[in-house]
């Protein structure tokens, strides 16, 4: 059953931040917010150290992006985001959805700076805009479904 809600709330949370990422340029709070709640309500019940190995393996995961974040290279939604999923992911899986969330933000990243190189003049001047939560997101979504297709039984 934990498992389960674990699932649902990761879900929920990747789709609404892919969603407000790409449509508002913003992860909203709220959705962080209660995602974090779920996510140490579970790890609580599970008993006070898992508890506290997941809350500090969700600092260590996500200290890279906030460096990122102080250097102005990312927002603060995007580090928000990958501590809602480490702790909602618990201990087992925080690490194998911050390397395929941050896979895939990397991707969007790079093809950015890329496709930023072909620009004209005007248009290097503007700034460019990543949707690193969404990317991160979509590669939380991609590896929930691989483990759901790897779950089913074989006929």
């Amino acid at each position: 059953m934990l498992n389960l809600t674990r699932q649902l709330v990761l879900t929920i949370l990747s789709t609404g931040a892919v969603f407000c990422d790409l449509r508002y340029r913003i992860v909203p709070n709220f959705l962080i917010g209660l995602a974090l709640i779920v996510g140490l309500v579970l790890a609580g019940v599970e008993g006070l150290e898992v508890l506290i190995k997941t809350i500090l393996l969700s600092l260590v995961v996500s200290y890279p992006l906030y460096y990122g974040f102080e250097r102005g290279w990312m927002g603060g939604g995007d580090v928000k985001l990958v501590i809602a999923t480490s702790i909602v992911a618990g201990e087992e899986l925080a690490m194998t959805y911050f390397l395929c969330g941050t896979f895939g933000g990397g991707i969007v990243s790079l093809t950015s700076l890329v496709l930023s190189r072909a620009r004209t003049s005007e248009q290097k001047e503007q700034i460019i805009m990543v949707p690193y939560a969404a990317a991160y997101s979509l590669g939380v979504l991609l590896v929930q479904m691989i483990t759901i297709i790897r779950d089913l039984p074989v006929p």
